[in-house]
């Protein structure tokens, strides 16, 4: 709709990660704010033609700080046969050769756009540089994590995995918004040399973490399904044993050397319930001096089943509270209910929905600026700040608070300023 000329905007609203005005002005020109405020503040700008959008509220590009785009092709898959049928479909139904993996990217980068979405911490498969190459091409920016999986009698896969991300990363033309980093897949299937060769890397380095109560019995104690599973994907043999360490996977993520900022996808479970009420203070304390993001799904959380019974919900509102960032993440597709398009905005709608009172700056925040430093990009971007814009939307709201309207809607938003990666700049 914008195309360089200034122009005022007067919508129903107007939201970003720190500020929510209704009705609002915003008076762009050449993809930058030169101005925001009430409609009595920026006044009439007669050298500027108007756009009135009387029922819908304007906000900055949106981040998706954790999905896996390969999935997208998959579609919405129940789970009614229990978590590990669902998984090994997952796994039997992926695509796997690389023009394949190519285009399943491509329709989760469309389904992105069409989610008011212009950057994601992508999770790039096992050694998915198809996934990686297709997310550098693409119009949306972001760190593609390439999966390393590396433990027991394949400890050696996961060391050879990070130089072959080092080598692809160093190979890989640069593209601007857009960066490629490593993600050891998980506690219970990477091991800690694994660990220390990604965070030796220099890369950007993400890891899911704390997603079940299984991964801590596993690190903890060396047993339960995990261990089952290791087993049966000949990580390990019959009758071999598997040093884990004995702590919960969060203190194992402390151990790792170089220490590295982590993004960390999902931490459903921070303590366990034999533990006392300190370890999860200092791990917090830990996770907030090291400067981690959570990248926190609440969607795909339900549809797995998390809280488990007798277990706490998430406690991202504590992680806000210990200045952890928090960042919203979509997942993958098969475990959404929007075949149509992957947003944070459907999350930050489920939370205001389920939650209780939330604030909806602090929602935006985690939609907006907290994906983006996760992912080592320019927060300004996206917000309504003045400088560049990575995108501007308009999502339908209306009435005395068109902000809350908009968090009850199911709307889709439209994109105002089309996405621009290049106004993050090159990540960190």
């Amino acid at each position: 709709m914008l195309d360089g000329r200034r122009t005022l905007l007067r919508a129903a609203g107007a939201v970003d990660g720190v500020r929510k005005i209704a009705p609002a002005s915003i008076l762009i020109e050449d993809r930058e704010i030169v101005a925001i405020g009430s409609p009595e503040t920026i006044g009439v700008v007669p050298e500027a033609r108007t756009i009135d959008l009387p029922e819908e509220v304007i906000s900055p590009a949106l981040i998706n700080a954790h999905v896996h785009l390969d999935l997208t092709g998959l579609g919405p898959m129940p789970c009614d046969r229990g978590f590990e049928d669902w998984l090994a479909r997952i796994r039997n139904s992926r695509p796997t050769r690389p023009f394949e993996v190519a285009e399943a990217v491509r329709q989760g980068v469309e389904a992105s756009i069409r989610g008011g979405v212009v950057a994601v911490g992508d999770i790039a498969g096992a050694l998915g540089f198809a996934s990686a190459r297709a997310l550098a091409d693409s119009a949306i920016g972001g760190i593609s994590f390439i999966e390393v999986f590396g433990i027991g009698r394949r400890s050696e896969n996961g060391l050879d995995g990070v130089d072959r991300v080092i080598q692809f990363a160093g190979e890989l033309p640069g593209r601007p918004g857009f960066g490629v980093g490593i993600q050891p897949h998980a506690p219970y299937s990477c091991d800690a040399a694994t660990y220390n060769a990604a965070a030796a890397s220099g890369l950007p380095v993400s890891t899911h973490l704390a997603e079940t109560p299984e991964e801590a019995e596993f690190t903890r104690f060396g047993r339960g399904p995990f261990l089952d599973l290791l087993r049966a994907v000949g990580s390990l043999g019959a009758g071999d044993t598997l040093e884990t360490g004995g702590s919960h996977p969060i203190d194992a993520l402390f151990a790792v050397e170089p220490a590295r900022t982590w993004l960390l996808a999902h931490l459903n479970y921070p303590a366990e319930p034999d533990e006392p009420e300190e370890f999860l203070e200092n791990r917090l304390k830990r996770l907030a001096d090291r400067d981690a993001t959570v990248a926190f799904c609440p969607r795909a959380s339900a549809f797995l089943g998390h809280p488990r019974p007798g277990r706490e919900g998430h406690r991202w509102r504590d992680y806000l509270e210990a200045g952890i960032g928090v960042a919203l993440g979509t997942d993958g597709m098969p475990c959404l209910d929007t075949p149509d398009r992957l947003s944070v905005l459907d999350e930050m709608r489920f939370l205001a929905g389920c939650e209780g009172p939330v604030d909806p700056c602090g929602l935006f925040r985690m939609a907006t600026i907290a994906g983006a430093r996760g992912l080592g990009l320019d927060s300004n971007a996206v917000t309504l700040d003045a400088g560049p814009l990575a995108g501007l939307l308009a999502i339908p709201g209306t009435g005395p608070d068109p902000v809350g309207d908009l968090l009850a809607r199911t709307d889709a938003p439209r994109w105002l300023l089309a996405p621009d990666r290049a106004a993050f700049g090159v990540p960190r």
